[in-house]
């Protein structure tokens, strides 16, 4: 599976339930891989990365237990995205 086909079956389990604070949670935590208008564009579905929506998911739905098919090849962890 290709990591956009990851992608897009991900976002389509979170799409309705991802909260838009874990955007805001996820930038006070120190992420500076990207900007707030680019989480918020991944949340969208507008664009595609699957580390920063995995990042999200871990935030904002922290119960949420992530199919480990649909992971990216390079998961983002907790310690290195942010210290909770």
């Amino acid at each position: 599976m290709t990591e956009k086909q990851k992608f897009y079956h991900l976002y389509a389990e979170v799409c309705e339930t991802l909260p838009t604070s874990a955007i805001d949670a996820l930038i006070r935590s120190d992420f500076s891989e990207a900007s707030s208008v680019q989480l918020v564009q991944v949340r969208q579905g507008r664009q595609i990365n699957l580390p920063w929506l995995v990042a999200l998911i871990r935030v904002g739905l922290p119960q949420y237990e992530i199919p480990a098919e649909w992971l990216p090849a390079v998961v983002p962890t907790p310690q290195t995205l942010f210290t909770v």
